[in-house]
């Protein structure tokens, strides 16, 4: 399963060097990546990473060079799943994400807005016991 593609440039550097790779970790549950990681209870999430580009290079005789990095360029990652909970919890704390569409999303902005909510939280919770009144356990 695809969770992302990033791209990172490399300064020149000689022998080897350590580069940090940012990989963009988002609770939107419309990502196949987040619903497979919050259902997982425990335990680690295999990461492969694949690597393909392009390297430039001084030749022997200081020429430019260039070669591809090959496609079976990879290595693998066990991400404990409990890092992946703990950053969701300190990056959006005690929060969930929900997407809708546009005409619902205008609908409840209207009754947020009539209602004088204060926050997205304050609508949805008057919205909720507008819709329990009336209903019998």
């Amino acid at each position: 399963m695809l969770w992302t593609n990033q791209t990172v440039v490399v300064p020149a550097f000689a022998g080897q060097i350590t580069i940090d790779l940012p990989v963009p970790c988002t609770y939107d549950f419309n990502i196949a990546a987040t619903k497979y990681f919050n259902a997982l209870a425990d335990g680690i999430v295999p990461l492969s990473l694949l690597f393909s580009g392009t390297i430039f290079y001084a030749g022997d005789d200081g020429a430019l060079q260039v070669e591809q990095i090959p496609w079976e360029k990879e290595a693998s990652f066990p991400l404990p799943v409990q890092t992946w909970r703990r950053m969701m919890d300190l990056y959006y704390p005690n929060s969930a994400w929900l997407c809708l569409r546009k005409d619902v999303f205008d609908r409840l902005q209207d009754f947020k807005r009539a209602r004088a909510a204060i926050d997205w939280d304050q609508a949805i919770e008057r919205l909720l016991d507008e819709s329990q009144e009336g209903v019998s356990p």
